[in-house]
């Protein structure tokens, strides 16, 4: 679970390439049902779905019984469906990976990216890649400090659940030994061949996204934020 642009797809993806976990795709997305192979967007289906989305959730289980996995889950992001955010919390035999990143404006600017050609995730690197974006620094501030509200609210209620859970940054997702690591967290022998075929949509170097560098560079540079104009990774 996290919010967009935090490292939850790569996550996923990551995960579904270990021969022992399936993880499906966002279960509550507003517009479709995403499973691992395909998407459910007739209007009959989310709004079975939605009418009542604990019995949807209880179902994606049982049907996940019958799979020859050790682990099976699905990817959930923070504001989808409150009532599901809910059930899970009151659920501690759920395992939780809550993913946020720090770095806000890559955060941000991957967002504004993807969403102008809603172009989520990719496996081939193409022009998109290397688009750059023109947005205005205050537009960027005011999205920023909606992402940063809603996991500075959501880490202190993670904190305090009993489930078996893990907070992750995203940078942790890219750091050597991570596979072992989360294999080990969900109780699972390492798979040598885990890899996500994802690659990345935008420059590490964060000014590199922009059409505008210099406005960016001076507004986060005079509101204490130089930090988040490194290289991410």
């Amino acid at each position: 679970m996290g919010l967009p642009r935090s490292g939850t797809t790569y996550l996923m993806t990551l995960l579904n390439s270990h021969r022992q976990i399936d993880c499906s795709g966002e279960q509550f997305n507003p517009y479709a049902v995403v499973n691992v192979s395909d998407k459910k967007r007739d209007i009959d289906t989310v709004l079975s779905r939605d009418a009542a989305p604990e019995e949807h959730m209880n179902a994606f289980f049982a049907e996940a019984e019958t799979r020859k996995v050790e682990r099976v889950g699905f990817k959930f992001m923070l504001g989808h469906n409150i009532r599901v955010l809910d059930h899970l919390l009151k659920t501690p035999d759920v395992t939780l990976i809550y993913v946020h990143r720090d770095n806000k404006l890559a955060q941000v600017s991957s967002w504004i990216k993807a969403s102008s050609e809603r172009k989520w995730a990719q496996n081939t690197v193409d022009e998109h890649v290397s688009k750059k974006i023109q947005v205005a620094p205050r537009k960027v501030s005011h999205i920023w400090h909606e992402y940063a509200t809603t996991d500075a609210l959501f880490s202190r209620v993670f904190e305090d659940l009993p489930h078996h859970k893990i907070k992750l940054e995203y940078r942790e997702l890219f750091a050597p030994g991570f596979n072992e690591r989360i294999c080990g967290f969900l109780g699972v022998q390492p798979d040598r061949k885990m890899k996500s075929p994802l690659v990345k949509q935008g420059s590490n170097n964060i000014l590199d996204r922009f059409q505008n560098p210099k406005a960016i560079e001076n507004y986060f540079t005079t509101i204490g934020r130089a930090d988040w104009l490194e290289p991410e990774l």
